[in-house]
């Protein structure tokens, strides 16, 4: 009868530890059980240029520093937040989300000119 106890107590010491080293590595990495998950953040990017081109779908601009004249195109959705009046030639900012074969605008916002600070006159 010790001969068949003996193999019994080294398996379930064996599968003992192997159930706390699993739990170890588990608790070192939380997280990594759902790293590929779609729950994850989309990383969203920035660009800011010059309206060349814009319909109900699509938007083209021409950036503006460090990338001058480079054209980027952006897809437009019904989801995507419009502010300002989007017309050709307007100075906006893009936020937006890379997908496979086309940048997807998440914000875009026009960008209005700057007014110098007003300056009154000074009274004797």
């Amino acid at each position: 009868m010790s001969t068949v106890r003996m193999p019994a107590l080294l398996l379930g010491a064996f599968l003992s530890l192997s159930a706390i080293a699993l739990a170890a590595v588990e608790a070192a990495t939380p997280g990594a059980a759902f790293a590929n998950t779609s729950a994850s953040p989309v990383a969203t990017h920035a660009a800011k240029g010059v309206v060349e081109f814009i319909d109900s779908s699509t938007l083209v601009i021409r950036q503006i520093s460090p990338y001058n004249g480079r054209n980027m195109t952006f897809t437009l959705r019904s989801s995507t937040d419009r502010e300002g009046d989007l017309k050709v030639g307007s100075t906006v900012a893009v936020r937006y989300q890379d997908a496979p074969n086309q940048r997807i605008a998440t914000v875009v916002a026009v960008e209005h000119a700057k007014l110098p600070p007003h300056t009154s006159p000074s009274h004797p």
